[in-house]
């Protein structure tokens, strides 16, 4: 029933803190440790975006909404983990999932933060379905050879070092 309907925050509410970290799921379908599931749709601009299209790299998908504080908190940390890591092979693949008609507002959230990252618009929550997204917000690791390898329900900190970790490791890993 919830990948038929588009979550609100009624329905999901926005997590702040830390979160916790996730190793399981009720289906498997994005556990870590399995193939990340298919992720597909269009950008803030229009144009087509599938995680297929980053294959090779370390990618940490991160669900989020304009209207979730602690998902604009965490905003300029991710912006600087792409922008310094991105040379290594490493980006963030941000995931909107505002409402159509709070576009405008998707992209002076990722003017005013200066985010260089590829940003999918997905205001039905279709293309995250299979994601087992249920509170904002909602990152997901996933390695080069497009292996879920870590997940966060919450809150990416300030040099998070749990996140640190899991990158440096991903990204030592070779290219398949």
């Amino acid at each position: 029933m919830f990948a038929l309907l588009a979550p609100t925050p009624s329905m999901t509410g926005c997590q702040g803190g830390k979160g916790r970290p996730a190793t399981s799921s009720r289906d498997g379908s994005s556990s870590v440790g399995q193939p990340a599931p298919p992720l597909a749709g269009k950008t803030v601009d229009g144009t087509p975006l599938a995680l297929q299209d980053l294959r090779g790299k370390v990618v940490l998908v991160n669900v989020w909404a304009t209207w979730c504080k602690p998902c604009n908190i965490e905003l300029p940390e991710l912006a600087r983990l792409h922008d310094q890591r991105s040379d290594a092979g490493f980006s963030v693949l941000g995931v909107s999932i505002d409402k159509r008609q709070l576009l405008h507002k998707v992209r002076n959230t990722m003017a005013r933060h200066s985010l260089k990252f590829p940003m999918m618009f997905d205001p039905e929550s279709r293309a995250i379905a299979g994601w087992e997204v249920s509170g904002y917000p909602t990152s997901i690791l996933v390695g080069r050879d497009g292996t879920i390898r870590w997940r966060r329900n919450g809150m990416i900190e300030l040099n998070d070092k749990e996140l640190s970790r899991q990158l440096d490791s991903a990204l030592a890993e070779p290219v398949p």
